[in-house]
C-alpha cells in the first residue's frame, strides 16, 4: 500500500475529523476528513495515528487558510492541529462533550440500581430502556404531559413520563442532583453565547465539585480540562461534526451491505464514489 493517495492538496476554512470502524486486515480504525460547510467527504485515509497524519498534511498546500478543525476529545487529533493548522481555532463537536455529561449521569443511574436488589421496584425503573432515555434527554424534547405505555407487575399501563421522572429522582438525592446539573448544562449549550459560555461552563464546573458525586466531578474536570476548545463551538451552531457522524453511519451501512472488506484501497475508493461520486476528494486549487 502507498504511504498517501496523490488526491487532497487543498483544504476549506473548516474541517472535521474524526475515526470509523474498517475491520480491514490493514486497520482497525480509519481517518475521514469532512467540509461540513460544503457537506462533502474531502478523503479517507487508512490510519488515525498522529505521526502519519502529520505527514500526510504536510502536503496541503494551503494549510495556513485552515480556520477551524472539528473533532472530539482524542488529544492525538488536537496535536496535529496545533502542528500542521497553526492558525486554526480547535473546536470541540457539541455532540462529544454533552455526552460526556449524560454518560456522567447515566453512571450515576447505574450505581444507584446496582444499590437494590434485582427483583426490586427501584431496580425495574432505573433498568427501564425508556426511562434512560428519560433522564439522558433534554427536557425541553420531551413531551411530558403525553401519556406513555410502560408494564408494571407484567401489566401495561398508561403513566406520564413526568410523573416517571419523578419516581426515578426521588430515589435517590444523587441522581436527582445529577439530573438538575445535566439540565443546567444542557441549558447553557443551548443559550450561552461565545462571550459567556467560559464563565457560565466554569460556574458549572465549581457545582459539580460541590455536589461531592465522584460522577459529575469527574465530568467536571473533562470540561475544565477542555474547555478553551468547548467554548470555541459556540461560535458558530454549523461547527459541529454532526454532518461526518452521519457519513459514519452511511459508511457503516456501505461495508454492512458489502459483507465487509479486507482491501482498504477498494473500501476507501467505494467511500468516496458512494458520497462524492468521484473517485478523489477535493483537488481543486481554488477550494476554501
Amino acid at each position: 500500500m502507498s504511504n498517501h493517495p496523490d488526491y487532497l492538496r487543498t483544504l476549506p476554512e473548516v474541517i472535521s475529523l474524526d475515526e470509523f470502524k474498517a475491520d480491514t486486515k490493514y486497520c482497525k480504525y480509519a481517518f475521514i476528513i469532512n467540509d461540513p460547510i460544503k457537506k462533502r467527504t474531502l478523503d479517507v485515509l487508512h490510519s488515525r495515528k498522529k505521526d502519519y497524519l502529520i505527514s500526510y498534511f504536510t502536503r496541503v498546500e494551503n494549510r495556513n487558510n485552515v480556520k477551524y478543525v472539528i473533532s472530539d476529545m482524542y488529544e492525538p487529533y488536537l496535536i496535529v492541529t496545533k502542528v500542521m493548522f497553526s492558525k486554526a481555532k480547535y473546536v470541540v463537536d457539541r455532540f462529544h462533550y454533552i455526552r460526556s455529561v449524560t454518560d456522567a449521569l447515566d453512571k450515576i443511574r447505574r450505581r444507584i440500581q446496582n444499590e437494590y436488589g434485582y427483583n426490586s421496584k427501584e431496580y425495574r425503573l432505573l433498568k427501564n430502556k425508556k426511562n434512560v432515555s428519560l433522564l439522558r434527554k433534554y427536557n425541553r424534547d420531551i413531551s411530558w404531559y403525553v401519556y406513555t405505555k410502560r408494564y408494571e407487575k407484567n401489566k401495561l399501563v398508561y403513566k406520564l413520563p413526568i410523573n416517571i421522572l419523578h419516581e426515578m429522582l426521588e430515589i435517590s438525592d444523587d441522581l436527582d442532583r445529577g439530573y438538575e446539573l445535566k439540565e443546567l448544562f444542557l441549558d447553557i449549550v443551548n443559550h450561552a453565547t461565545y462571550e459567556d459560555a467560559k464563565e457560565q461552563l466554569l460556574i458549572w464546573v465549581e457545582l459539580c465539585n460541590e455536589s461531592k458525586i465522584p460522577e459529575l466531578i469527574e465530568a467536571g474536570k473533562t470540561i475544565e480540562n477542555w474547555l478553551e476548545y468547548i467554548v470555541n463551538s459556540f461560535i458558530d451552531k454549523r461547527y459541529s461534526n454532526g454532518y461526518t457522524e452521519g457519513i459514519n453511519n452511511k459508511i457503516k451501512v456501505i461495508k454492512r451491505n458489502a459483507y465487509g472488506y479486507k482491501n482498504f484501497e477498494f473500501f476507501r475508493l467505494r467511500i468516496l464514489y458512494i458520497l462524492n461520486k468521484t473517485l478523489g476528494g477535493s483537488n481543486k486549487k481554488n477550494d476554501k
